[in-house]
């Protein structure tokens, strides 16, 4: 029994045994040794260009007129029903193409015509306007264009009448100041801008809390400035404009009284003629806000106070003229309106692309209206505006700046608003906004480039298109007493698009850039392809 189940230790077994063993274990010692996470044909870089049917998805394919256009077959839905987070992105589109690259006409225009939220449209020249305008009354909008290219023929606009409260009143100060310094020329001393705005501040809170509607406006806060008054040689020189707010302070008012006898020892004019009325209590500059502001500024010096006086006057030289006290006078544009329920409303802003003299009243204008909407959705419809708001920007970085867009465009996706920014290259946003510039970039989830020969902004489509692997073939011929000729293949990597190349792009292609998706190669949309052209084109100048 025991000898029956002994092993068979004859040579060939034996040889044969050992021989497999170790067949397998230097199988397994080299399937080790080149073991690693392969992932064939994508080892240097895994970047294609999307096809049409993969970038499809993020458009509304039951409804386009429900979509921003970009470019011939891409569209991105306003909203998706279907709450599908693979295609639901931010409406922010950041559009980048140089002179003649077709913004306006591939862009602008276009989604003007799908008439699918209100608008807020910056218009370099006035020609998008005079396009589109009767289109959009025809659909039912409410048009209005602030213009100060033309200001006899533009709507009014008083940045005063929205105010409501103090931080409002600080942040319009700060926001004027900001847009009618010379970045170029600002100080390193930021004592004169601080009291500029202490006084500004001052005289629009006088306007908001102790005017009458009809005086708080621009040319009200220029007539209160008028009276701002000091002297070198005299620090007890009380101007006009100190008596109204001692009037404020004390509850006094002094009035002319021809028949007084006597006069007033209280007067400023050896006392004849005056008298001083009580009309209403008087306050601490710690109870009202316009007080409080005004005797900060009143600290300095009366030489300081003159300087401080000089360059307000300088500053706001250029709304004195009548044409700007005219545009300034009153509101027409009600832009706290454009995201309630069933309205559709476009406002046009205007501006010279050459004369930069009134660019701060239309950065004012959308800084105003961006903070009055985001606001307004908060306060009265629980977060979200019931109409979507759009906001085109064309020239975008040489409107002026907006205080705080960048931390806006992070937040305003869930107000039911969206913000388009459109620039000639990256290099001019830096230019305008520093080192927030790139957050601005990266609050929009889509890139639309148009073209254009910016070195800079080639580069960074070059690199957000990304790389892909490539096979390169290498040959070798030697020639002489010993010849020979060899071939060798490998991976490598190369751009899928190099930034020179992005720069000769086909003027009628375009390149979008959407966020979790391959980048995009298409043909340009042209405003002629849209089924509103037609129409437009009978009711204004929209062939041109």
């Amino acid at each position: 029994m025991s000898r029956a189940l002994a092993p068979d230790l004859s040579p060939l077994p034996t040889a044969v045994g050992a021989t497999c063993a170790c067949g397998v274990w230097a199988a397994w010692a080299w399937r080790s040794a080149r073991a690693g996470n392969y992932r064939r044909g994508e080892e240097h870089g895994s970047s294609r260009w999307a096809t049409a049917r993969e970038i499809s998805r993020f458009a509304d394919q039951s409804d386009p007129r429900q979509n921003i256009i970009l470019t011939r077959r891409c569209a991105l839905a306003m909203s998706r029903q279907d709450h599908d987070r693979r295609f639901e992105r931010t409406r922010n589109v950041l559009v980048i193409g140089g002179p003649g690259s077709g913004k306006s006409r591939g862009f602008v225009e276009p989604n003007l015509m799908q008439m699918n939220a209100s608008y807020f449209v910056t218009d370099p020249k006035g020609t998008v306007a005079v396009h589109v305008r009767g289109l959009l009354e025809d659909g039912g909008y409410e048009v209005r264009v602030f213009d100060t290219i033309d200001p006899s023929r533009s709507d009014r606009y008083n940045p005063i009448s929205y105010l409501r409260s103090e931080s409002d009143i600080i942040r319009f100060a700060d926001c004027l100041v900001l847009n009618t310094t010379d970045p170029k020329a600002r100080s390193n001393d930021p004592f004169w801008e601080a009291a500029e705005k202490l006084l500004y501040t001052a005289l629009v809170a006088y306007l908001v809390y102790h005017c009458p509607e009809r005086d708080r406006t621009i040319p009200g806060m220029l007539t209160l400035l008028g009276l701002a008054e000091a002297r070198d040689d005299d620090e007890s020189f009380r101007s006009p404009l100190d008596l109204l707010f001692d009037e404020i302070e004390t509850g006094m008012r002094c009035i002319s009284a021809p028949t007084a006898p006597g006069g007033d020892p209280r007067a400023y004019d050896e006392g004849g003629g005056v008298r001083w009325v009580r009309v209403s209590d008087p306050r601490s500059p710690e109870e009202d806000f316009a007080l409080g502001r005004y005797r900060a500024f009143r600290t300095a010096a009366g030489k300081t106070l003159k300087s401080i006086i000089v360059s307000c006057n300088a500053r706001l030289a250029p709304l004195a003229v009548e044409e700007a006290r005219r545009l300034l006078s009153a509101d027409d544009l009600s832009i706290d309106r454009m995201g309630e329920r069933g309205e559709r409303r476009a406002l046009f802003a205007v501006m010279s692309d050459t004369n930069r003299t009134y660019s701060f009243l239309h950065a004012v204008l959308m800084w105003q209206a961006l903070d009055l909407l985001c606001d307004r959705a908060l306060s009265e419809h629980g977060g979200s505006l019931p109409t979507p708001v759009s906001f085109i920007l064309d020239e975008f970085a040489n409107i002026g700046r907006m205080p705080d867009v960048e931390k806006s465009m992070a937040v305003v996706r869930s107000r039911n608003i969206s913000i388009s920014p459109v620039l000639q290259s990256v290099a001019q946003l830096k230019g305008a906004y520093g080192d927030d510039a790139q957050t601005i970039v990266d609050c929009c989830d889509t890139v639309l480039f148009l073209g254009g020969k910016s070195t800079e902004t080639n580069k960074v489509i070059a690199e957000s298109v990304g790389k892909e692997t490539v096979t390169a073939v290498s040959e070798s011929d030697t020639r002489g007493a010993s010849p020979g000729w060899s071939s060798s293949r490998q991976a490598s990597e190369r751009d899928l698009i190099q930034a020179a190349e992005v720069g000769r792009l086909d003027r009628r292609k375009a390149i979008v850039l959407i966020a979790g998706a391959d980048p995009f190669l298409d043909e340009k949309y042209d405003k002629t392809m849209h089924p509103s052209y037609r129409r437009m084109v009978e009711l204004g100048r929209g062939a041109e």
